[in-house]
């Protein structure tokens, strides 16, 4: 038989097999047991975590007559034809090559017959946000009316892509990135079951390579694999991932906190002209960041998790202070999305060296005694400010003081002013009269000379 790949070999077939993701498979085995069953589905998540994989044991348990509690059997007519890819009612549809209306409306069209063997006719279109919109609309009409014992199963790494419409037509489920240590466990079982030798070293390096994705750790597993000769150790690990040697991170930061720009430039030429990748430098360096402010906070922490911790590293994450740390992960992020950007990473990288290599960095223990020094010579100083002002506060009282009380007690009051209140009365009755006796000819009058009394007045 022909080799298989680890990912194919060790796909998940049963609920419990997939790793990392409890509260999705605890879900669907319940609503399987409760013969809760909706039509449609959506499984969303990183690639790698387990969607489609999930999907299908979904179908399996669905139909499987000899389901125990969710899980199905693996072992009858049913399963076997839909782990093999050969169930005429369970049918998988690629939506990358897939994406037009006519591909959908033929879906529509085989969902209104029964289905012949299984109990339930299930499609599952992967990477489904690569439907085209006319597609989108197609399908939407046959989740608004579903057909009887019909079950559509939608995955996708980007359901933001997704329309609104079909998304509030289905059940979502979240699947997350896995968690590193459970990726480390799932690999060393996979090894001990294979016979082969391993350091857990490498299976860390490893794991955190994979960043959440289980295919992706069982890919570099199986470079792994071929790449060494029966045993898998940290060089070959560090050598399949591309990542840096705990000793090289090591020499780059000591030229950070030293302040050697040439060094820091050098070992950058060296690095990349040993194959490494851009990215791959950027996130093995943040780690390393990080990994100095996890041990100078919680050092046990960082000891039970990782057992790759040299005793340089421990030096450095005593002497360099935590801002500088904060700058360098400042730096080294903005270096990342500069990075993605660009067709000529090295450019950024230099540029990166040379600000994270900007001056040398002061000790930790150095800051503090230069920080205690500082504070002791601003405390003289505001002893001696208040020393002065003791002095002038006395001499007042002894001199000025006692003259401004007397001169405030012999000054006259000073009297606020107070707005002028007029008297005059408006006389109108005698208005009243005017203008009662008042003809046109009058007016006229006044209009011309109108000017001249508003002088006069």
């Amino acid at each position: 038989m022909a080799y298989q790949a680890l990912y194919r070999v060790w796909r998940s077939q049963r609920f419990e097999d997939i790793v990392g993701q409890k509260a999705v498979t605890q879900t669907l085995k319940n609503a399987i047991v409760q013969n809760q069953i909706s039509h449609a589905y959506l499984f969303t998540g990183p690639r790698g975590t387990g969607k489609t994989s999930a999907a299908k044991i979904f179908a399996k348990a669905i139909n499987c007559p000899n389901k125990v509690e969710g899980e199905p059997c693996n072992t009858c007519a049913i399963c076997q034809s839909i782990t093999a890819g050969t169930q005429e009612d369970v049918i998988e549809i690629d939506a990358a090559s897939n994406n037009g209306v006519e591909e959908i409306r033929f879906i529509r069209e085989r969902a209104n017959y029964a289905p012949t063997q299984a109990m339930y006719k299930i499609y599952i279109i992967d990477e489904v946000h690569m439907l085209s919109t006319g597609a989108f609309n197609a399908l939407l009409k046959t989740l608004e009316e579903p057909k009887k014992n019909v079950i559509f199963i939608l995955a996708t790494t980007e359901p933001h892509k997704i329309p609104a419409t079909i998304i509030s037509r289905t059940q979502r489920f979240e699947f997350k990135r896995i968690q590193t240590q459970d990726i480390i466990e799932h690999l060393a079982h996979i090894l001990q079951t294979n016979q082969i030798d391993y350091e857990q070293a490498a299976l860390e390096v490893i794991a955190n390579a994979a960043q959440g994705g289980m295919r992706d750790a069982l890919s570099i597993l199986d470079q792994g694999i071929s790449f060494s000769d029966g045993m898998i150790n940290l060089a070959n690990a560090l050598e399949v991932t591309g990542s840096l040697t705990f000793e090289l991170m090591d020499d780059l930061v000591l030229h950070w906190k030293e302040g050697h720009v040439a060094q820091s430039l050098e070992q950058l030429d060296e690095i990349l002209a040993a194959g490494k990748e851009a990215r791959r430098l950027l996130e093995n360096l943040l780690s390393y960041c990080r990994d100095l402010l996890i041990y100078q906070q919680a050092p046990l922490l960082l000891e039970e998790k990782s057992i790759t911790l040299t005793e340089r590293f421990k030096t450095l994450a005593k002497e360099i202070p935590a801002n500088k740390i904060y700058q360098w992960i400042e730096q080294l992020s903005q270096t990342q999305n500069d990075v993605r950007l660009t067709t000529n990473p090295k450019i950024y990288l230099e540029v990166a060296m040379v600000k994270l290599s900007s001056g040398p960095v002061q000790s930790a223990s150095t800051a503090t005694s230069h920080t205690g020094a500082v504070d002791q010579q601003e405390l003289q100083q505001l002893k001696n400010a208040v020393q002065q002002l003791q002095k002038e506060i006395k001499t007042l009282k002894e001199n000025g003081v006692k003259v401004a009380n007397g001169s405030s007690q012999d000054a006259p009051p000073t009297k606020r002013s107070k707005t002028t209140v007029t008297t005059f009365r408006l006389p109108r009755e005698r208005v009243f009269e005017v203008l009662r006796s008042a003809t046109r000819e009058n007016l006229e009058q006044v209009k011309m000379a109108w000017e001249e009394l508003l002088a006069h007045l």
